[in-house]
């Protein structure tokens, strides 16, 4: 039969039981510092790649830092080494020899949030768009976590939900966007990059 895959289940109004596991909160913003990684890895690697000067210089950059981020969380998140490896991986991509003579259409990907971020489940979309001479862009998987906690106040505030749910989602996208800080500083300080809005005013111009 297929074999049994070990499911952690996290909700924004609480943590729910995992037999076998203690999510401690060290473990909660260890996991949140592997998630920022990876949205700085999508926007400077998809932004770089369509236009390296050097082909698989993009990529043999971004498995540099992995490696260097892996083992950084190995070790159990340390703050400085987090806020010094952001900063390493925007500095070195923004310096990444690029042939920008041609500008690419940039075309984003949307969608259901597996299919969106897992290659083997959107048949490696992204790599099909840059070779068909595309630039990707991809939202932040963080957005997506800060949206289901940011729903915790839609429901408290119109259908009636407990207000300390809403409480503690505010207290996630707090913390969740503590987290972003430093890459939101390098990437708004860099030459290529962009920084990530605000949730909130996000949610404020969809209302």
């Amino acid at each position: 039969g297929m074999p049994q895959v070990p499911v952690i289940s996290l909700s924004a109004s609480g943590l729910e039981k995992n037999p076998g596991l203690k999510i401690t909160p060290k473990l909660l913003i260890t996991a949140m510092q592997a998630l920022v990684y990876g949205d700085v890895f999508m926007r400077v690697l998809y932004r770089t790649r369509p236009y390296e000067a050097i082909p698989g210089s993009a990529n043999a950059l971004h498995q540099k830092w992995l490696n260097i981020c892996i083992n950084s969380i190995k070790k159990g998140g340390n703050w400085f080494e987090y806020k010094r490896n952001i900063r390493g991986i925007i500095h070195d991509f923004d310096n990444l020899e690029l042939d920008e003579t041609v500008k690419k259409p940039r075309v984003g990907v949307v969608g259901e949030i597996l299919v969106k971020f897992l290659p083997s489940a959107n048949n490696f979309l992204v790599e099909l768009l840059e070779a068909e001479g595309a630039e990707a862009v991809v939202p932040d998987l963080l957005d997506f976590l800060q949206y289901c906690a940011y729903n915790s106040n839609f429901k408290a505030d119109y259908l009636g939900k407990k207000k300390s749910s809403a409480r503690i989602s505010n207290l996630v996208i707090w913390a969740l966007e503590q987290l972003r800080g430093t890459a939101k500083h390098e990437l708004a300080k860099s030459k290529r990059f962009t920084p990530p809005v605000h949730f909130r005013k996000l949610a404020a111009l969809a209302e």
